[in-house]
């Protein structure tokens, strides 16, 4: 080389040396002194030392790293050499850690056994600063000891002190927004029934509510509150840079709305068909990272109001090839009737004897059920007194226990194998994975196939290509409509034996006229929930293939290109089904299956029965089409030399498509089998009615609506949702101290009016950051490691998908008489509609306390939500009551806090903490909706102008009535003694109740090593809402009290229920009133909603009472686990674990068996869901 800096020189022998080098950049640019030099088979110490003759510098080779370091200028103070070793928190060493003396130049590595030696100065206080990819940086103080072991911990937030978005690698240290990252390994929960239930607590301003404990059903997740009404409110979903869409083209809070008012188990369907997490196999995942405000999430534009969950997959790693094998084995108990608020048999006897004797009158007449039966037997002398009393003994006897006869031991079964290798620039991660979950209850399962290929090859500098292939395949089954076992075992008498059938309801009536005489049928149906399970079901088979690459072209060393295109495809197959021998069908039929009945009604059957043959089938086909194509330009340069300046810069355009093709409907006559068939009846009323006249002389037809299109109906699905954008980014940091970012996108949409500046919506956002920690007047404390100072603040929009501009119709029936065809208008045209805004800010505090042993992170952020999609109520001469228009506007703020803490750390011993506490209110501004009724009041769906979205209503009880026992409410009720009618608002007696969804969420994880034993426990929180108790006693269909029926359980707080004067001042619960009471003339006009029966009953109103508001505030255990890691040398790594998967939840002693998390807020019947249950788990990974 001639005229080269020293700079130029060191770079060149690292490059002809293949050695890694260590030097202060400083050290080295600072010096001009340009050589000329030339070497041919040179030792590398001889060069070394004619490069640096004559400057202030030294040079020492260890380990095949060059270390080059300055001069001592001043006294050489007396040295002493300190050994020691460098360990990961499993007692793993570390080769290639890197050793520095705080304040000095002075350094080292460790060896390959991750040993170390370093000279020091003797009596110092000496501070080692020890760091390692993927590692936090650990300080440590040097004492008289000669010897010291180090562990490091990993960096659960930012492995690699890097943190990705989906759209770019963005180092930690320049990142201006708010993330929350978790590492894979930390979740991986054996047992979980859901991804989302595996980083439930986790992630920091991520709530997640697991409503259902049904294998196959999925969470309910918001990041940062609600910023949408009527869209969906859950986070975007990006698997390695590509947007995860669902394969049903509805979102999935809108299904909340569409099945079931509060919650989502109570649709059969929609209780296991999963999301777009569902396929992601947890052992194919390296990190979660959620990204919380806008100058985290502007990038994704319009689908990231909402927050941003980023999910990276493994990858190849070249020179190191390795195979994993993980197996997992579940155990679930058959649950319990622990904690459950339901009587025994002896104490529903006792109850059906009281209210005989108090003369209540039973809801229907009883049939060969319960004590009701035989009574009714006794005195219909039917049986003796002496029999009566044997049949009283043996139903007290009997006490079925339905969990045993509907639940079982589950064994579910995980398997995972991968395979990593690759070398010359080429490197690979190839996986297969296979899951077979069964539930504690006959029929609920589901089987899982999941694969994945990730590649990389770097051709040559200048080009690198990624390939990500990976697909799954799920079949899950589940129950029909109204069919829940648990919900079953918890409202059902234990009087009645597993095998017995018993009147349950009626069947349809069959009318028809003989001789002129109107003759009407009304069998009744028997039902036994073991044979319902056998005869009905619920299937659901989902697929999905997603496909993408990224080419990245390096034009020079700071400039790139990179074109992604991506493409999947999804299928899912639903059907909900009952075969002839169902109690459902039977109902539908007329009759039991095979039941003997008079002949002229078995031969008139196939007229008058609406489904004379077969069964039904409900069913969904979906496929989804997405292609995603983007191009993206990046650079990123770094100059200076005192000071140093980077600036990176993104600049790229995308378009997206999502096609989705399907059909729904219902089919009657379905018989099930191997080769199912339909058993189709094309025959028209009017056809019918003549071959009865025929065949049947002297009897005709009631008239009746019943026709094939009613029972053969199906409806297509073409949808199309193409979405164009452009985006730019652009962020300088100078010195390490200060960054900027700047955000850019600009979306268009088909899903917006006919207007263009409503087509087409900027998102933008601005971030700063201030490592305080960098400048020199920092104090240099090893108590005080770093400071940051974050500030963001943009702009964003939202898309209501399901809601069109264009006004929506739907094909009905043609008129039977005319034959004329009809169009169904179903949504009123809107060309005004406008996106959803949203303008936040952020500001958050980073510290690093104690040698980096202590972590705190703290955030404040405020978001104004405006243009919200809302119904607004108009005139009825158009049509509608409603219309969807943008007058909505939500305001939320929130604060969130992250703790993270290693209090102990040495070679056998080590004890990490992680605490998460997230707090978040939210303001509805305008909602244009006319005052609720008593109804949405009580259930919260209010939305009233001023108070929480999930804000709620209760009637204030204020005791029992010390003469009849029933329910007493303030105003209503204190008025003179005399009931008299309220004026005003129904706010004027209303005790708002708060939240019913949570106000303050989190989690707690720990973690402690001993030498190679980890135990860890992790727990999820919930505080600040409030939810209904089940009621005390259900309501019939018009709200008014409902004695249960003889084969309906009931409450043990009917146990100590009102039953004489004086018994108001020992409790709270109601008597069972002979009659309840409408207390509707004494309410203002706009509450009479309740049922739709203008009527409002006081027992009703009792179970919406401040009496029934119960806290759901609770601590939940998510798992507790044992690890235990060894070796076979040369063999394998073999890790073996125990896992018990919610093994307590502390809550409000008043929930009893109720789980806060699948607790509705109906207050007029039970929760039809299941919860959660404990699962025991052992496992075994081997790395080969």
């Amino acid at each position: 080389m001639n005229n080269a800096t020293l700079e130029e020189v060191l770079k060149k022998i690292k490059k002809k040396t293949k050695y890694d080098m260590m030097y202060q950049m400083k050290d080295v640019k600072g010096i001009d002194n340009r050589q000329s030099v030339h070497f041919d088979q040179t030792e590398l110490q001889e060069v070394l030392a004619f490069c640096l003759q004559g400057l202030p510098l030294d040079f020492r080779i260890y380990n095949q790293t060059i270390i080059i370091t300055k001069k001592n200028t001043i006294p050489i103070p007396t040295m002493r050499t300190i050994k020691g070793v460098v360990r990961d928190e499993d007692g793993i060493t570390l080769p290639s850690a890197t050793i520095l003396v705080k304040g000095s130049n002075r350094g080292t590595i460790s060896d390959k056994n991750g040993q170390f030696s370093i000279r020091i100065p003797e009596g110092e206080n000496t501070i080692l600063i020890t760091s390692y990819v993927g590692k936090k940086t650990r300080y440590t103080t040097v004492t008289q000891e000669d010897s010291y072991t180090i562990t490091l911990l990993t960096d659960v937030s930012e492995v690699e002190d890097v943190i990705v978005n989906g759209y770019q690698i963005i180092a930690k240290n320049e990142m201006t927004g708010a993330t929350s990252t978790v590492n894979a390994k930390d979740i991986r929960t054996p047992g979980a029934t859901s991804l989302e239930a595996a980083f439930q607590g986790a992630l920091n301003g991520l709530d997640i509510m697991i409503p259902s404990g049904n294998i196959g059903a999925t969470g309910r997740m918001k990041v940062r509150g609600t910023s949408t009404i009527i869209g969906n409110p859950e986070p975007l979903i990006v698997v390695d840079g590509i947007i995860r869409e669902n394969i049903w083209p509805f979102d999935r809070n809108t299904l909340y709305d569409l099945l079931n008012e509060n919650d989502l188990s109570n649709s059969a369907r929609s209780s296991i068909m999963g999301n777009n997490l569902s396929g992601i196999n947890v052992d194919d995942i390296a990190s979660i990272t959620l990204l919380k405000d806008v100058s985290a999430t502007a990038i994704y534009g319009i689908r990231a109001s909402n927050g941003v969950l980023v999910i990276t997959t493994k990858q190849g790693r070249p020179n190191q090839p390795s195979v994993r094998f993980r197996s997992d084995i579940t155990f679930s108990p058959v649950p319990s009737y622990r904690n459950a608020k339901v009587m025994n048999s002896a104490q529903r006897v006792k109850l059906s004897q009281e209210m005989i004797e108090a003369g209540i009158p039973l809801p229907s007449f009883p049939e060969g059920i319960g004590y009701e039966a035989a009574y009714s037997k006794m005195i219909n002398k039917e049986i003796s007194y002496a029999e009566f009393n044997e049949e009283v003994t043996r139903l007290e006897k009997t006490n079925t226990d339905w969990f045993k006869a509907l639940g079982r031991t589950a064994i579910s079964q995980n398997y995972h194998v991968s395979f990593n290798s690759g070398k010359d620039g080429m490197a690979y991660y190839s996986s297969f994975g296979y899951r077979k979950e069964n539930s504690a209850y006959v029929g609920n399962n589901r089987e899982t196939f999941t694969g994945m290929l990730n590649f990389n090859y770097n051709s040559s500098p200048k080009f690198k290509i990624v390939v990500n292939l990976s697909g799954y395949h799920i079949t899950t089954s589940g129950y029909y409509t109204g069919i829940n076992p648990e919900q079953y075992a918890l409202t059902t008498s234990r009087t009645i034996t597993s095998d017995q059938f018993y009147t349950k309801g009626k069947a349809t009536t069959l009318s028809y006229r003989k001789n002129g005489t109107y003759k009407s049928i009304r069998n009744r149906v028997h039902f036994n929930m073991l044979h319902e399970l056998q005869h009905t079901g619920n299937d659901n088979k989902t697929s999905e293939v997603n496909l993408n690459a990224q080419l990245t072209w390096n034009l020079l060393p700071y400039l790139n290109i990179t074109f992604t295109p991506a493409y999947s495809q999804g299928t899912n197959d639903s059907q909900l089904w009952a075969d002839a021998q169902s109690w459902n069908v039977a109902q539908l039929r007329g009759s039991d299956y095979n039941a003997t009945l008079p002949e002229e009604v078995q031969r008139l059957m196939e007229y008058i029965s609406p489904l004379p043959t077969g069964g039904i089938l409900d069913y969904t086909r979906n496929t989804r089409r997405s292609l995603t194509v983007k191009g993206q330009i990046n650079f990123r340069k770094t100059w200076g030399e005192e000071t140093f300046h980077s600036v990176t810069a993104t600049l790229g355009i995308e378009t997206r498509k999502n096609k989705y093709d399907g059909k729904q409907g219902v089919e009657w006559g379905y018989v099930k089998g191997e080769r199912s068939s339909l058993l189709h009846d094309y025959r028209s009323p009017a056809d019918k009615f003549q071959q009865v006249q025929e065949q049947f002389p002297g009897i005709t037809l009631v008239e009746s609506s019943d026709s094939p299109s009613s029972k053969h109906d199906m409806t297509l699905v073409d949808r199309i949702e193409n979405t164009f954008s452009e985006y730019g980014t652009i962020g300088y940091t100078y010195d390490g101290r200060y960054t900027i970012c700047i955000n850019v996108r600009n979306d268009a949409s088909n899903r917006f009016g006919e207007h263009t500046n409503n087509r087409f919506y900027p998102v933008w956002s601005t971030g700063i950051r201030w490592d305080m920690h960098q400048e020199k007047w920092f104090p240099n404390k090893s108590w005080l490691n770093a400071t940051t100072l974050r500030i963001s603040h943009g702009k964003q929009g939202n898309v209501v998908a399901n809601v069109s501009p264009q006004a929506l119709v739907s094909h009905v029936p043609s008129d039977p008489i005319t034959n004329e065809n009809y169009l169904q208008l179903e949504q009123l045209p809107n060309p005004d509609l406008k996106w959803e805004k949203t303008l936040s800010w952020n500001i958050g505090l980073d510290l690093s306390l104690l040698e980096n042993n202590l972590e705190v992170s703290f955030d404040y952020y405020k978001k104004e939500t405006s243009d919200i999609v809302v119904e607004k109520e108009i005139p009825i001469e158009n049509g509608f009551r409603k219309m969807y228009i943008n007058s909505g506007a939500i305001n939320s703020e929130g604060y969130e806090l992250q703790v993270k803490l290693s209090p102990l750390s040495t070679r056998k011993w080590s004890w990490t903490v992680n605490f998460t506490a997230a707090y978040m209110k939210d303001i509805l501004k305008r909602s244009y909706t006319d005052e609720p009724s008593i109804e949405h009041f009580t259930n919260g769906n209010a939305a009233l102008d001023g108070f929480s979205v999930s804000g709620f209503w209760s009637i204030p009880f204020i005791g029992l009535s010390p003469k009849n026992g029933a329910p007493l409410f303030a105003i209503m009720d204190q008025i003179g003694g005399e009931m008299q009618k309220v004026s005003g608002s129904l706010l004027d007696y209303l005790v708002y109740s708060g939240d019913s969804e949570p106000r303050v969420s989190g989690g707690i994880s720990t973690t402690i090593r001993y030498k190679r034993f980890t135990l860890n426990a992790m727990f999820n929180y919930q505080l600040g809402h409030y939810k209904r108790l089940n009621p005390f006693i259900t309501s019939s269909n018009n709200g008014m009290l409902s004695i249960p029926n003889a084969d309906v359980n009931a409450s043990t707080e009917l146990l100590s229920r009102w039953q004489q004067p004086g018994d108001e001042t020992r409790t709270n619960i109601p008597a069972l009133s002979v009659q309840d009471e409408d207390v509707s003339q004494y309410l203002p006009d706009n509450s009479l909603s309740l049922g739709n029966y203008n009527a409002v009953y006081r027992y009703s109103l009792y179970n919406r009472s401040t009496e029934r508001t119960v806290s759901a505030s609770h601590l939940r255990c998510n798992r507790i686990s044992l690890n235990y890691q060894t070796k076979i040398p040369r063999v394998a790594e073999i890790n073996l674990g125990i896992t018990v998967t919610n093994p307590f939840i502390i809550k409000d002693r008043r929930l009893g068996d109720q789980d806060p998390e699948v607790m509705t807020m109906n207050a007029d019947s039970y929760t039809p869901t299941m919860k959660r249950q404990r699962n025991y788990s052992i496992s075994a990974e081997f790395i080969f």
